[in-house]
């Protein structure tokens, strides 16, 4: 009975010591101390707070916005006990997510008090992390890829210019560029909740407009022409004689130049005095 009795108890030792290291494994976090260091703790958001969203990264694993008991806002990656802390959020949601180059960068907006528009600019490889902290408080941006995939842009309005946040070969740079046309600075929301622009209403047809098609009048009826005059008539000799004054009395006619090919479209807006704005660097694997 004895022998019964040790044996329970060395099996509820055995499974509670599994159900503890299965706690630690997955209930643990490291978050950065601000002096360099980490501190590792419980992690409360993946053992009692809500997932948020999840977004997918270039190599197949998945990250995973969470909110912990307390109101605070952190990422993590499957496969990473370090997590990405969002620590003055008062809010948070995934925006975009776009694979630039070897990166994949997720823009995350937030709600900070006293800033209502705030955004996390995260690239991950891996997971090595870099992260940005943008925005004007006021404006959604708008995001757009180049067409090779290289390179990102994030414009905000800044009166009658866009200040441009271009993300490119690991780096962020911040210039002011000259606003193309079509885009009004002034359009309230400057861009949606997938942070792409809000373009004007298109104006509605007229009615009886016919869908808009044109219609071209019918073309003109070709002038008769004239009689000829009668062969050895007094008004065929009048006639004669007043031909060659009427060709002297007639202007050469003017050589216009040929019209000009229609304009190219307008170049890309110039870029000046682009600064570069350092990251935060973050190794998850620490």
């Amino acid at each position: 009975m004895a022998t019964y009795k040790n044996f329970a108890s060395a099996h509820w030792r055995t499974l509670i010591a599994g159900v503890a290291a299965g706690v630690l494994l997955t209930g643990c976090a490291m978050t950065p101390n601000g002096r360099g260091g980490v501190l590792m703790g419980l992690d409360t958001a993946e053992l009692f707070g809500t997932p948020i969203s999840t977004f997918r990264l270039r190599d197949g694993t998945e990250g995973t916005l969470r909110k912990d008991p307390q109101g605070k806002y952190s990422i993590k990656l499957s496969q990473a006990f370090r997590v990405v802390p969002l620590a003055n959020a008062i809010t948070a949601r995934v925006a975009r997510v776009e694979n630039v180059g070897e990166r994949t960068v997720v823009i995350v907006e937030t709600q900070e008090r006293g800033c209502a528009y705030r955004y996390e600019v995260l690239a991950f490889q891996g997971t090595d992390v870099l992260q940005w902290t943008v925005g004007n408080c006021k404006d959604r941006p708008r995001v757009d890829v180049a067409a090779d995939g290289k390179s990102l842009n994030i414009d905000f309005p800044n009166y009658n210019r866009l200040s441009r946040m271009i993300y490119t070969d690991n780096r962020l740079l911040n210039a002011s560029v000259a606003v193309p046309p079509g885009v009004d600075t002034r359009a309230q929301p400057f861009a949606d909740d997938a942070l792409r622009g809000t373009g004007p209403a298109i104006a509605a047809m007229p009615a009886g407009n016919d869908s808009g098609r044109v219609i071209p009048a019918p073309p003109a009826a070709a002038p008769a022409p004239a009689a000829a005059p009668k062969t050895g008539s007094r008004a065929s000799a009048r006639a004669r004689r007043q031909e060659p004054a009427a060709r002297a009395a007639t202007p050469a006619a003017i050589s216009l130049p040929a019209p000009r090919a229609a304009a190219a479209a307008p170049a890309a807006p110039m870029i000046f005095q682009a600064e570069e704005i350092k990251p935060v660097v973050i190794d998850l694997r620490k």
